[in-house]
């Protein structure tokens, strides 16, 4: 492609975005994937993100960072479609769950695999105790603080933190097995 210094005219400008577009089309699912763990419509958000993409394509700078701009663009169509779900009642991870698996997408973008982390991520917790699962689902899913949660089962933050922490080491040691056997 053409330096910056040098004229390109608008077919180029468009046969280098429409290349830059398909490129980008594997890992950009996977980043919406890793947004919305479980959800079946990632590839119509990857769509919405396509078309919010196009019609702005005369805002974005051929040499500059596609990806990062294309992962912006997709972060705020999931963040739409998690608003419109929670409306719905749908149980929704946390923001701050969303964002940590945003993170190790991106880390890992080419060698991570998204649907088999959730399904071992589902196994896992499936092996909790009750209690512990509920806690899970309080903390992540429904975004009750520990404070909240502690005064609703009459138990202290502390002890309920403490519990979490275990949890969540026990959760990372089975999510390392479960992936481990399931990629030997």
């Amino acid at each position: 492609m053409p330096g910056h210094s040098e004229k390109v005219s608008p077919d180029d400008r468009d046969q280098e975005f429409v290349r830059l577009l398909t490129t980008h089309q594997g890992p950009v699912l996977a980043y919406i994937r890793s947004l919305m763990p479980g959800f079946t419509g990632a590839s119509d958000i990857l769509q919405k993100t396509n078309i919010t993409l196009w019609t702005k394509k005369d805002d974005f700078e051929i040499g500059t960072n596609f990806k990062a701009w294309a992962f912006s663009i997709a972060r705020n169509h999931v963040m739409d479609q998690r608003k419109k779900l929670k409306r719905n009642g749908w149980l929704v991870f946390s923001e701050d769950l969303a964002e940590l698996f945003a993170a190790e997408a991106e880390e890992e973008e080419d060698t991570f695999d998204h649907d088999a982390a959730y399904r071992a991520l589902e196994v896992c917790l499936s092996k909790l105790r009750p209690h512990d699962r509920e806690l899970v689902q309080k903390r992540y899913c429904e975004s009750v603080t520990l404070d909240e949660y502690a005064r609703q089962i009459d138990r202290s933050a502390g002890t309920l933190k403490a519990r979490l922490f275990k949890i969540r080491a026990g959760l990372r040691r089975c999510l390392d097995q479960q992936l481990d056997h399931a990629h030997p």
